[in-house]
């Protein structure tokens, strides 16, 4: 009696722990509701466009309600410029862009998320300031499906552009620096800053930020950091060489001094420049390498085969 007892008691333990083990989530991604449906994941979407990576970006619909997708499925689509209504954002030009497909999103069998190409046009968007900043926009609304519906709700979105270029982001920064006499020519001193041997030991970071397709702003010059010190650069695309351009706002006036150089692979910059101040002549030759980058919220560390290289 006792062991039938001992029996039963494991039985129902058993049966419980296998109750319990359910993942409450199963009834949720099988197709309880007896349809599919699509939609966007965001109502909202800010997206930056990268000049020289392409300068393209990709919009995805999703396939919801299923464990498995077992057909292609389309998505028809419109651009409705009343969705930005209301917004501070202005449509982007047609002409500045190309869709991969003019209407239509397809979620391939076996996928859930479909996604529709944009390329931008580099002559179009080159000398447009609003890119800069989240100033246009792309509504994308769904129209039908080849699914039973597009979830209440999420039947539209709207994607925000800016243009960024490709030399943007935070750099590890190492240099050089002597000083002269102004007068005389004499060498008053010299010294380095930023640790080239161990780049992540460094305090000198550099912020270089996109002005345009080509050109970065420093937030800095030589080792002086601050509101009132900056220069810009602008990198030829045909050869990679750099052109050094005096910021009017900084204290300090740059000029070229030297040949100086972007190496696209090893994403380093190597300027040699140099400015007067107080009676002196100043020379620097220092190197910047790239450590990361912020694109849409999204922090991008320095990795082998870093989009770019």
């Amino acid at each position: 009696m006792k062991i039938m007892k001992y029996k039963s008691c494991v039985l129902i333990l058993l049966l419980l722990s296998i109750l319990l083990s359910c993942d409450p989530y199963e009834d949720y991604i099988v197709d309880t509701a007896g349809y599919k449906t699509v939609y966007f994941p965001y109502t909202e979407l800010p997206r930056s466009a990268v000049s020289g990576e392409g300068l393209e970006i990709k919009v995805g619909a999703y396939l919801g309600g299923v464990r498995e997708n077992n057909n292609d499925e389309d998505v028809t689509f419109e651009i409705d410029e009343t969705l930005l209504d209301g917004t501070s954002y202005t449509l982007l030009p047609s002409d500045y862009y190309t869709l991969g497909n003019s209407s239509k999103i397809t979620i391939p069998k076996g996928e859930y998320l479909g996604l529709l190409p944009v390329k931008f046009d580099s002559l179009k968007m080159a000398n447009d300031q609003l890119l800069k900043d989240f100033n246009y926009a792309l509504p994308f609304k769904m129209v039908s499906a080849s699914v039973d519906s597009i979830l209440e709700g999420k039947g539209q979105t709207i994607i925000p552009i800016k243009l960024m270029n490709t030399y943007e982001g935070n750099f590890y920064q190492v240099g050089s620096l002597k000083e002269f006499f102004t007068a005389t020519k004499v060498l008053d001193t010299a010294y380095v800053y930023g640790n080239y041997f161990d780049l992540t030991d460094n305090i000198e970071i550099r912020e270089l930020s996109s002005i345009m397709m080509d050109t970065v702003k420093i937030n800095g010059v030589a080792n002086r950091q601050g509101d009132n010190y900056s220069m810009k650069l602008k990198v030829n695309p045909e050869d990679n060489s750099v052109t050094i351009i005096a910021d009017p706002s900084s204290d300090y006036q740059v000029e070229e001094n030297g040949f100086s150089l972007w190496d696209p692979v090893k994403r380093i910059f190597t300027l040699k420049y140099k400015y007067s101040d107080g009676g002196k002549d100043f020379e620097i030759e220092e190197t910047l390498t790239f450590r990361n980058r912020i694109r849409d919220g999204i922090n991008e560390w320095r990795w082998e085969g870093f989009p770019g290289n």
